[in-house]
């Protein structure tokens, strides 16, 4: 089979695969909106602590038995404790306005503002990668298992990764003093920036990282003056304790380390050693990323896209809470490794290929709900430690090819 014959074939299989996606996600959307209207799903938690605030009751903001009071007036099976708002405070200023309205008209406006941030990031995307397949590229970020689900559940991921693709964008046009602020805007979940200010510092990028940790320090200072010093030893407080209620921390379906080690090692009856596993392959993951970032690349250099690519997906898998509308800000690297290989930077064809296989996996409709159900989507992050081997060896080649010269 030629090569054009193959590439037709592949593009087939994905536009197939694509649109299953988005028809199976979609229908799952309509499926469940009542129940969405109604409370189930996490929106509720950005929604009761908006209104926490919006009653002036702030300094309550953490305490279990303030939220529980807030979101036992919703028609929701109340569970042994409140679906905890768990965030840096600041983060709450976003939804304010939304406070003022019934629930299932501020999901709707939550809903409508991550449709557009959607459209924003397609199109940064699309202008950057240059494809004659952009509306394929396009859908099939709509169509992308993690987008629906931060959707129904009217998650806050579209809007981490908007941050990080604003990041991208301000380093390409050599904003850095921008760059460092966006990334320091997304601290309401540290563990998706914190690791990539860990690049910058690697890389001293000093202005990047003396922005990052100026703004750090005021959204601190903010989110002090909002709840108070014991609010923030109650969020503390939160912290620790939600290791204890199985319905909100539950390992097996994170797509990262930590849930690949689990459902691994259960699966062999050493689960009391998956913690330690978890640390030391974590540690391995981001030592080896920060490695590939000890040089300072300019942006300009293809190397640069990987180098970003390297420290989302890593983010990813070191990350110790993650569930699958936290995998949306993979899109980034996927869309990137597929203009890099679309422009023929790549020299090994096992390089290329394993890629596209692994876009396949990532499209396969169906998998993610049924390891989901049976609570095993700890396996997916096998996907996104693929992606993460295919772009260290790609840095990796391109360093040997450098020095030869």
């Amino acid at each position: 089979m030629s090569n054009n014959t193959t590439a037709k074939v592949y593009r087939l299989v994905f536009a197939a695969l694509v649109a299953a996606c988005l028809i199976f996600h979609l229908a799952i959307l309509w499926e469940s909106r009542r129940e969405i209207a109604a409370g189930y799903g996490d929106f509720i938690i950005f929604y009761t602590g908006a209104q926490i605030l919006k009653d002036g009751k702030a300094t309550d903001l953490f305490k279990v038995e303030t939220q529980n009071e807030y979101q036992a007036k919703f028609d929701v099976p109340q569970l042994e404790w409140p679906l905890p708002f768990n965030h840096a405070p600041y983060e709450l200023l976003l939804f304010l306005p939304l406070a003022h309205t019934p629930y299932p008209v501020a999901h709707a406006i939550w809903s409508g503002v991550n449709l557009i941030l959607l459209a924003i990031m397609v199109r940064w995307l699309l202008g950057y990668v240059h494809s004659p397949h952009s509306f394929f590229i396009g859908v099939a970020v709509f169509a992308w298992f993690p987008t629906m689900e931060a959707l129904r559940l009217g998650q806050d991921s579209i809007l981490s990764t908007a941050l990080l693709l604003a990041v991208f964008v301000a380093l390409k046009k050599r904003r850095d003093t921008l760059a460092g602020f966006l990334l320091a805007l997304g601290l309401y979940k540290p563990q998706l920036v914190l690791p990539m200010a860990g690049a910058f510092l690697i890389a001293r990028r000093w202005e990047n990282v003396i922005i990052f940790g100026i703004t750090g320090a005021a959204l601190v200072a903010v989110s002090l003056v909002m709840v108070g010093f014991q609010g923030a030893m109650d969020l503390v407080s939160i912290l620790q304790r939600m290791g204890d209620y199985s319905f909100i921390i539950y390992p097996r379906n994170m797509p990262n380390v930590r849930g690949l080690t689990t459902v691994t090692f259960d699966a062999v009856g050493l689960g009391s050693t998956a913690g330690f596993a978890t640390f030391a392959i974590s540690l391995a993951i981001y030592g080896l990323c920060l490695y590939l970032w000890r040089r300072k690349v300019d942006v300009d250099d293809p190397a640069f896209d990987l180098m970003f690519s390297l420290a989302i997906v890593a983010t990813v898998l070191i990350s110790y809470h993650l569930y699958a509308h936290d995998l949306f800000p993979v899109i980034i690297p996927l869309v990137l490794l597929f203009r890099y290989i679309g422009r023929g930077w790549v020299s090994d064809g096992l390089v290329s290929g394993s890629f596209f296989t692994v876009l396949l996996i990532g499209f396969t409709p169906l998998v993610p709900r049924y390891l989901i159900q049976f609570k095993s989507f700890g396996w997916g992050a096998l996907f996104v430690l693929t992606l993460f081997m295919i772009v260290s060896v790609e840095i990796f080649r391109r360093e040997r090819v450098a020095f030869a010269k």
